[in-house]
């Protein structure tokens, strides 16, 4: 799958519970670095960083991770109030690792104030998060949800190796 650039909110489905229900996908994904340079990533949904997943405090979610990498993963919602067994840090905390193949459903309310967040792979750190497993959790102030130019801006920096360059090395 080749990626455009852009992330996109992750859309949710209201469950009759008034649970929100989102779906990421890790996966492996070529990705466009730049124009016409290609690089091979590990994203959610199709896109590295992953979409941006959105809520309001108090609300009750379940995020549904399915794996389709070839090695077990988690993950971890980086600096948001969450009960142990789905903090996303396996062997550390009592959350599962997420088998190739397989999903599992992290569900928790959300306590934390408004501000930006993130979401990261927890497992093999230093390959999965620096292959593209990561994204943005926004905690929205309810207050302002209906200002027109009011925007919430998340910046992610990530450092790519390009072994060829279309204009040489």
């Amino acid at each position: 799958m080749v990626v455009t650039p852009g992330i996109e909110d992750l859309p949710y489905v209201m469950q009759a519970n008034g649970t929100k229900f989102f779906t990421l996908i890790a996966e492996e994904i070529t990705w466009e670095l730049v124009d016409g340079i290609f690089v091979k990533a590990w994203g959610y949904n199709g896109s590295t960083p992953g979409p941006t997943i959105r809520v309001f405090p108090g609300d009750h979610v379940c995020i549904r991770v399915i794996n389709r990498l070839p090695e077990k993963t988690s993950v971890h919602w980086h600096g948001l109030i969450v009960p142990n067994n789905m903090d996303g840090v396996p062997p550390i905390e009592p959350s599962p690792f997420i088998e190739p193949g397989h999903y599992f459903d992290y569900h928790f309310t959300i306590q934390n104030p408004p501000r930006t967040y993130m979401y990261h792979s927890h497992v093999n750190v230093a390959v999965q998060d620096n292959a593209g497993l990561l994204g943005g959790f926004i905690v929205e102030d309810p207050n302002l949800q209906n200002i027109p130019k009011h925007r919430d801006y998340l910046c992610l920096l990530q450092e790519w190796a390009v072994d060829e360059l279309p204009w040489g090395n």
